[in-house]
This record gives C-alpha cells, sequence and structure tokens, in this order.
C-alpha cells in the first residue's frame, strides 16, 4: 500500500479513532434501532457506544431448474439499554493541606521503541501517537488493519473511513454485519476504546472496497487526525476478454476457470477460487464424496449483470443470486458477488454442494427439499469452521427457530409439496422462500442428528443407485416417508440448541446483576443530589460500595459456559472496578481527604468505557445467538 506522505491534520494530532441462493432473506429480523448514548459518569457525556451489527441480507440461490437457495441475512443488532446517568460528585470543599515537601523524580530510561513488523507501514501522528497500516501494499477487495499506540487509556476513539470518492463508507464488524445509526441507516463511523496500555486496534474488511486513495479520519474528544491509505488494483495474468450477453474476463490460473465481469475485485475472484478449492477439500473430509473437476465460476458483480448473463446461458432467472448450471451450455456455478465475505463464500459453498449431490444422485432427480436442504446444511457446516463462524452462526439460529415458530404454529410445508424443483424456484412470496429454505435444513438436520451424520448424503445416494425417495428415506432410517415427516415435525417443535441454552441462562443471570448495579448508580445519583452531613455522607458511599460487593459476590456465583468465559471476565473486572471507585468516594465522605475524590473521578472514564464495552458484548452476544433481549 503506498501511503500519504503528508497527514491530514485537522484540530490536533490527537487521535480519535447460497444451486441458488437469494440474499435479502425474509427471515432477517426487523431492524433494531441503535441505544440511546451511555450517560457518562463524568460531567462529559460518554459517547454511545457503536450500534450494534445489522446483518445484510442474505442471497438465495437457484438452479436453472437446477436448484434455487435463499441465504438469509440477520439485521440490526439490539443494542444495549442506556445506563442510569451518573453525574461526577460535585467536589467538597477542603482545608488546604501542609505542602509535603516532592522527591526528587529518579530518571527512567528511555523505552525501546516496539518493532514493526515486516510489511506494516508506520506513521507518526504527533504528541507520542503512532499508527500502523498492514500491509503497507493493500489490494482492492482485501482486509487492512490498522493499529494506535500512546493513546490516553480508555478515552474514546471515534474512527470514519472514506472511499476514493470522499463518501464514508459502512463500518463492517468482525461478525460480518453492518452497524446501524438510530435511523436504522448503515452506520460509517465506530467508537472504540483504547487499552490500559493505550493501544488499539481493528480492521477494515474490505471486500466492497475498491481500487484509490482511503482516508482515515480519527477523533478523540475533539482533536483530530487522519491519514491516507492507497487500495491498490491486483494485476493477473491470463485473462481473456469474452461476451456472455455482457463483457467478461476469462481468467485461467492454478485454480477453476473463472469468468467475472467488470466491477468484481480481482482479490475476491482468486479469494473465491481458493474457497471453491477449499471447499471441495472439506466435502470429501465430511462426506467422501468428490467431483472429477472443479466446476467453471461465473462472477457477476451485481443483479442486473447476472440477468444478462443468465438469459444468454439460457437460464430463466427467478428469485436467485446465484445458481449451479449442469446442463447445457457453459456449466458451472454462477453468482453474484454484490455481498458481505462470508455470505459470498456461502453461495459458493452451496452451489458447490449442489454438483456434488447431483453427481451422487447420477443424474436423477432429487425432491427439492432434500437437494437445497443438503446444501444449505453444508454451506452452514463449512462456513463454521472458518475465521468468522459468529457471521454463519447467527444466520444458523435464525434459520433454525423461525422453521420452529412455523411448525409450532401448524405453518409448515408438507414435503411433498416441496418436492418440485420448479415449484421451489416459482415460489415469489418472501415469508414462503425463507421458509422452504429453513425447514428443509431443518428435515436435513434431522436426518443427520438423529439417523447419523452422513443420513443425507447416503439418502442421495441410494436415490442414485435407482430407489425412489420413499424408498431411500426407509432404508436409511426404518421409517416410511409419512412417518419420518412426522417424526421430524414433532422434533422440530421441540428443538432447542443445548449449547446456547447454557449460554442464555447464564446471560439470563448476567441481566440481573446488571440491573442490580443500574440500580446502584441510580442510587448513587439520588445521594449526591441530596444534601447530606458528613456521616450522612459517610453512610450512604458505604451502602454504595456493600451493594458494588455483592454485584462481585452475585457474579462468583453464576458458572459460566466456555462459550461466555471472554464475557465472564470483561464483566469481573467491571464490577471489581466499581467496587474500587465507589470505595475511593467512602473514603473522600470519611476523611475529607480530596485526594480519594480526585482519584475516584480519574476512574470514571475507564468505569464508563468497561460499561460500553460489557453492553456491547452482551448485546452482541444475543445478537449472534437470535436470544431477545
Amino acid at each position: 500500500m503506498k501511503l500519504a506522505t503528508a497527514l491530514l491534520l485537522f484540530a490536533s494530532l490527537l487521535l480519535a479513532l447460497a444451486a441458488c441462493t437469494q440474499t435479502a432473506d425474509p427471515d432477517t429480523p426487523a431492524a433494531t434501532p441503535p441505544p440511546e448514548a451511555l450517560a457518562s459518569l463524568t460531567a462529559t457525556a460518554t459517547q454511545t457506544p457503536p450500534a450494534t451489527p445489522a446483518p445484510t441480507q442474505a442471497v438465495a440461490t437457484e438452479t436453472p431448474e437446477p436448484t434455487a437457495t435463499a441465504i438469509p441475512t440477520p439485521t440490526a443488532t439490539p443494542l444495549p439499554p442506556t445506563p442510569t446517568p451518573t453525574p461526577e460528585p460535585t467536589s467538597t470543599p477542603t482545608p488546604t493541606p501542609t505542602p509535603t515537601p516532592a522527591p526528587t523524580a529518579t530518571p527512567q530510561p528511555t523505552p525501546t521503541p516496539t518493532p514493526v513488523p515486516a510489511g506494516t507501514a508506520q506513521l507518526d501522528l504527533g504528541g507520542g501517537i503512532l499508527m500502523t497500516v498492514t500491509p503497507e501494499i493493500a489490494f482492492s477487495g482485501r482486509d487492512v488493519s490498522f493499529g494506535l499506540s500512546g493513546l490516553t487509556p480508555w478515552r474514546k476513539v471515534t474512527i470514519t473511513i472514506s472511499g476514493p470518492d470522499g463518501v464514508p463508507s459502512p463500518w463492517i464488524t468482525d461478525d460480518d454485519v453492518n452497524l446501524v445509526d438510530s435511523s436504522g441507516v448503515k452506520s460509517t463511523s465506530a467508537t472504540l476504546y483504547p487499552t490500559e496500555s493505550g493501544q488499539l486496534e481493528w480492521k477494515r474488511y474490505g471486500i466492497n472496497d475498491e481500487a484509490g486513495t482511503w482516508t482515515v479520519d480519527l477523533d478523540l474528544d475533539g482533536s483530530a487526525a487522519g491519514i491516507e491509505y492507497t487500495m491498490n488494483e491486483l494485476q493477473l495474468g491470463g485473462e481473456e476478454p469474452i461476451t456472455i450477453g455482457v463483457q467478461m474476463t476469462r481468467h485461467t490460473g492454478s485454480g477453476p476457470t473463472t469468468y467475472y465481469s467488470s466491477s468484481v475485485p480481482l482479490a475476491l475472484m482468486v479469494d473465491l477460487q481458493q474457497q471453491l478449492n477449499t471447499t471441495a477439500l472439506l466435502m470429501e473430509d465430511r462426506t467422501g464424496a468428490t467431483v472429477a473437476q472443479l466446476p467453471d465460476l461465473y462472477l457477476m458483480a451485481n443483479r442486473e449483470i447476472m440477468e444478462q448473463v443468465a438469459s444468454a446461458t439460457g437460464v430463466d432467472l427467478g428469485f436467485e443470486d446465484g445458481y449451479y448450471k449442469g446442463f447445457g451450455a457453459r456449466p458451472g456455478i454462477y453468482m453474484r458477488t454484490d455481498f458481505l465475505t462470508t455470505e459470498a463464500e456461502r453461495l459458493l459453498t452451496h452451489e458447490y454442494v449442489h454438483m456434488v449431490s447431483d453427481e451422487l444422485a447420477n443424474g436423477r432427480d432429487l425432491a427439492a427439499w432434500l437437494t437445497e436442504g443438503l446444501s444449505r446444511y453444508y454451506e452452514y457446516d463449512v462456513s463454521l469452521s472458518g475465521s468468522r463462524a459468529d457471521a454463519t452462526k447467527l444466520r444458523v439460529y435464525r434459520a433454525a427457530d423461525a422453521a420452529r415458530d412455523a411448525a409450532q404454529a401448524g405453518g409448515l410445508f408438507s414435503l411433498n409439496t416441496l418436492d418440485d424443483q420448479s415449484d421451489w424456484n416459482a415460489r415469489t412470496d418472501q415469508n414462503e422462500i425463507s421458509l422452504q429454505y429453513n425447514q428443509s435444513y431443518m428435515a436435513i438436520r434431522f436426518l443427520n442428528e438423529t439417523y447419523g451424520s452422513l443420513s443425507g448424503v447416503s439418502v442421495v445416494e441410494d436415490i442414485g443407485r435407482g430407489l425412489t425417495l420413499s424408498q431411500a428415506i426407509e432404508s436409511v432410517t426404518g421409517l416410511t416417508l409419512a412417518v419420518f415427516e412426522t417424526q421430524f415435525v414433532r422434533w422440530l417443535e421441540g428443538w432447542e440448541d443445548s449449547s446456547r441454552l447454557t449460554v442464555s441462562d447464564y446471560l439470563s443471570g448476567l441481566d440481573l446483576l446488571l440491573a442490580d448495579k443500574d440500580a446502584l448508580l441510580q442510587q448513587r445519583s439520588q445521594d449526591i443530589s441530596v444534601p447530606m452531613t458528613a456521616g450522612e455522607s459517610s453512610i450512604s458511599r458505604l451502602a454504595l460500595v456493600r451493594s458494588a460487593e455483592d454485584l462481585v459476590t452475585g457474579l462468583q456465583h453464576i458458572s459460566p459456559p466456555e462459550d461466555a468465559l471472554d464475557l465472564h471476565q470483561e464483566a469481573a473486572e467491571y464490577f471489581n472496578l466499581i467496587v474500587e471507585w465507589l470505595n475511593l468516594e467512602f473514603q473522600h465522605a470519611e476523611t475529607r481527604d480530596d485526594t480519594y475524590r480526585v482519584r475516584a473521578n480519574q476512574m470514571i472514564p475507564e468505569v464508563d468505557a468497561r460499561e460500553a464495552l460489557l453492553q456491547r458484548g452482551v448485546s452482541n452476544r444475543k445478537f449472534v445467538l437470535n436470544l431477545g433481549d
């Protein structure tokens, strides 16, 4: 990456910081407005924690009579509640102490600078603040990591990143969803907090980032600075132009032959080639299924281009945003690429599984619910083993919960109405499209979780050997198709994920403690606003300390599951910090020594920051697990 040599300084040099898949899935919960700003414990209001992630909608894919698949995309994450305002205490007049001679300072050695890793650019922003950018040479469609050091611990940093056109770009989270503002609009800024060491790290997920000069604007309590960095276009060989309804480029190399339209980032094209290789290996490992040759890939930058390519290759495009075409001219996987990273990868995996299923079936027709359910099942399974598992986990829970809710409401399709692929592809009601995918996915989960992890594949193999669907189901499960469906519905009505239940129970206990914390801070606020004698003030402050100690004890009595250990540690650090802070306020009330009050007030930024981080962590965990507040 080429970094601009001139820093953009503003107020000061201080920093702030799935045969088919369909996106826009109806499964997606309605967007939740972000939380109100956190009321600061100091006179200066603490900024609201960034809005919780709102995943973009998922894509459904469909094979030309091939198969269609819809990929759900969750909506905005519910945001944490606003804490009880806790104003900074009014300073108490104290007698002027007798001056104490200040000791002579012991000279401190100059710290050794932290070495900068190779491939990382380091910039001096002034005032002891350094910024790192990795990689030094960045490419469009790829991620960029940033780091800051020398910041004031716990003071919020707001970060805004703008594209070459100067327009701030939406903020994408680790869970591959977009932050949203109070109006449900994608947020272009995020607020983070430096650690106790004054360091901060974040990653820019660049799947949609085009080549050109990008700007990072950083703000810390009104002081601002910024840098520019360059996203370069990847240069590849082995390319030739070709027309398939629209102008495309054919790329040949070590991976599958790939055709891509204009505006498809070359880095993404390369990544999807690698994803196809990885998916093939994982599917072989999980099922033993192999294909003689990887399919060609056709990547289109948007829906409009995809419609033109589909028309040129004899496909009547419906709701799908991706499909596997196993017949006629130009067989292969066709898909849009204007999605976030994990969504594009799942779409590709989904279509590849359709190809595998067709080969296992030896060209015989498969019930739509069977092939679509298998594709969705392995789409999720492969993605959950990736580096950003939560981005898929949140969609898994939404799909499963929506299917269960439909079962409990008596709203499921009968499986025989989900047999015909033409009927499947022809549905236009978004709720029905979503339900057919979710129900089919859960039917495969029931099959695999009840009769063995390869039961779904075995049914397809039996059909490939000439059995009917009913015969194949009976061969694998020992049940007639009608009894299998009855048992599936009964299982689905009572479905729950045991690991989620343990986390849910823990979060319920933590929520109670956080409610007690809010009540404690509300009581503190009331105490401060009421005139008291010195004795009364000491008694009220001591009562607050005892209540805070009860929070620590209460947290020790709830046992965190493995998936919540990090959250539990954050809560422990936060509650212990409150005890320390309130104890200083008690010592001030007891002794009238103003140094206690000053030390207590100096802790407030950390109390604010840890509160925001804990609330954000709880909210995001509930979002991923699809748990209501």
